[in-house]
């Protein structure tokens, strides 16, 4: 069967699938410390990004499938760092995010016309996704109560 990506192309979205993946384990580890924490609000609002990062790995392998090509499933490191309240949870994810979308903005630039397309919703969910991080950082700067920002986002 004919390949439709180059290797360069499988290899670079193979990058970002283990990006992705990498990402919703993070963010079942955020969502974990914040309920050690006490923070349930934000315990439910990182399991549900956890479950978008997977919503993003399965749209990346339906187009390599697509492209006649499969993601490499591969290990993921553990996590191990200590998350102690909902402002250091909120940093290291924007900071992921923003590296993501990174990610993404490289392998766009790299891209043949046919990813490029492909790759422009996933660059758009990036964006939207570092400034709602910002926007989250920015209000509970501006709160001496983190309890009500994580009682809005256990909504």
């Amino acid at each position: 069967m004919k390949k439709l990506l180059t290797s360069q192309e499988v290899e670079m979205m193979n990058n970002l699938g283990n990006l992705e993946m990498f990402a919703s384990h993070t963010y079942k580890h955020l969502a974990n410390s914040m309920k050690t924490i006490g923070f349930l609000g934000a315990e439910k609002f990182f399991n549900a990004e956890c479950l978008s990062e997977l919503s993003h790995y399965d749209k990346l392998q339906t187009f390599m499938n697509d492209m006649n090509e499969q993601l490499e499933v591969r290990s993921l490191d553990a996590i191990d760092d200590e998350i102690e309240d909902l402002m250091q949870a909120f940093t290291h994810a924007v900071e992921m995010e923003s590296d993501l979308l990174e990610e993404y903005e490289f392998a766009w630039e790299k891209a043949s016309p046919k990813m490029k397309a492909f790759l422009k919703e996933l660059i758009d969910i990036q964006v939207q996704s570092v400034g709602e991080y910002g926007d989250l950082i920015a209000r509970l700067s501006r709160t001496s109560e983190p309890i009500l920002v994580d009682q809005e986002l256990g909504k």
